[in-house]
């Protein structure tokens, strides 16, 4: 009977080690989440919801081909009341950047820049 309950104490005192391992890596994570760049555990359980899917996408452009000269006239959709707005007429493809070479060094971010229409 002695070695039972001896076997039983060592058994919770395992079960309480590990409990406290678990225990102090979340609240370590909760604590250092954010300064590593990660989210931590409540932000993601305790967060209110977001925007619900139809307020994000909420306005849409549409075009529609003119003449074949390359012109379109160009519409905004409002998703929630159904409107739709003329815009006017536009060209049907956007202008697209040079393709000169670039001098050697104007760095990496000028890639970034270009990609998102910057730089004109």
């Amino acid at each position: 009977m002695l070695r039972t309950h001896h076997s039983n104490r060592g058994l919770a005192a395992l079960l309480a080690y590990a409990a406290g391992v678990v225990v102090v890596t979340l609240v370590g994570y909760e604590i250092g989440a954010r300064q590593l760049g990660y989210a931590p555990p409540s932000a993601r359980l305790f967060a209110p919801p977001g925007p619900p899917e139809a307020e994000v996408r909420r306005y849409g452009r549409m075009l529609t081909k003119v003449d074949h000269l390359g012109n379109c006239r160009e519409y905004e959709v409002d998703n929630r009341t159904q409107q739709i707005v003329d815009k006017g007429i536009v060209p049907c493809e956007p202008p697209r950047a040079d393709t000169k070479p670039k001098p050697t060094g104007s760095g990496r971010f000028d890639a970034f820049r270009d990609a998102f229409g910057g730089g004109r």
